[in-house]
């Protein structure tokens, strides 16, 4: 059974309240994507329905039926919410949530404890999440939540309160290296530029491939550009992410955005004096560390701003633009 890398003193919390039977009803996994708060979701509700011998050790066997039937997503006591690929909205939709507490008041098939996944929880739109407030609060027996949630700022603070919070931290750099090397036969220039540009996140790195080095490295040397140029090269470089429909190009927009977050928090290392190696070495994040603290404080604003926009179907062009401008503004603000 494929293992958790890193967060073993959180994991250690959850199963320990699992084996003495008495988890939370409802816990928030807080952190950035590619963490695995999701590989943790998985086997959480394994573990606790693991037919094996010894069902709450740190892993489940991977091997019962119960185990192989939540992998492929087919167990029929754990209900997962998330957003429809097929759709063009990335929105969790009130009907989907209105279905999955309808279930929840069922008896259970098989389980000895269901579980209602949600990845991740800030896709739900306000009515839907009100929608889940009071089964969240008060579940039926034996019926426990697990949020996955990326940004915990753009929840409601109903939502919040009703959970016990999980915040996961970043793998060390180096472990995320070496894991890449051992487990997944990379080479140790490509593990460590990897490692490096996912910020510590196992699942980021995994995705980085040579090509996927290579397109991050182009985009962040366009983002740079485009700040440091006149205005123009702001909206060239909107234009040039935001061709075709909507599905198209939401993953160059997710990019372009985590390339700014990137940016921002370079800065703040480099202004910190932090033993923490930047994503990737750049004459420019001297410009970024300026910026610390409020200035830094106002661009992460801008990029949620951008996340709140593309919720709501602002069009890619205007939110792309509008952030690209406001980090730009910072910078011209800036002495040298």
């Amino acid at each position: 059974m494929t293992g958790i890398l890193g967060h073993e003193r959180t994991r250690a919390t959850l199963w320990a309240a699992l084996k003495a039977g008495r988890p939370h009803h409802a816990y928030l996994l807080e952190g950035p994507r590619g963490l695995g708060k999701r590989l943790i979701a998985d086997r959480y509700a394994m573990t606790a329905n693991c037919l094996a011998e010894s069902p709450f050790e740190a892993l489940p066997c991977g091997t019962c039926t119960s185990c192989r039937q939540i992998l492929a997503g087919t167990h029929p006591d754990v209900l997962l919410l998330e957003p429809d690929t097929e759709r063009a909205s990335r929105a969790i939709p009130i009907e989907a949530v209105r279905e999955v507490i309808r279930k929840t008041t069922y008896h259970r098939f098989s389980a000895r404890r269901r579980f209602v996944i949600v990845d991740p929880v800030e896709a739900m739109l306000e009515p839907a999440a009100n929608a889940l407030l009071k089964t969240l609060e008060e579940p039926p027996d034996g019926t426990g939540f697990l949020l996955v949630s990326h940004n915990p700022a753009a929840l409601l603070p109903t939502i919040r309160s009703r959970c016990q919070r999980i915040r996961l931290g970043a793998v060390p750099v180096e472990r995320v290296r070496d894991w890449l090397i051992a487990d997944h036969g990379r080479d140790r220039e490509l593990a460590d530029a990897a490692a490096r540009a996912s910020l510590g996140c196992p699942g980021t790195a995994l995705s980085l491939d040579p090509e996927g080095l290579q397109k991050r490295a182009g985009l962040r040397d366009d983002v740079l550009a485009a700040l440091g140029g006149p205005l123009e090269g702001v909206m060239a470089l909107a234009v040039r992410v935001t061709q075709g429909a909507r599905q198209e190009w939401a993953t160059e927009v997710a990019a372009l955005l985590e390339v700014v977050e990137d940016l921002i928090r370079d800065g703040v290392l480099l202004a910190t004096g932090a033993r923490v190696p930047t994503t990737a070495p750049h004459p420019d994040l001297q410009r970024f560390a300026g910026l610390f603290p409020d200035g830094l404080d106002r661009c992460s604003r801008a990029v949620q701003d951008a996340r709140d926009d593309l919720e709501v179907y602002v069009s890619g062009r205007t939110v792309v633009e509008a952030l690209l401008t406001a980090v730009r503004r910072e910078l011209a603000a800036c002495p040298a």
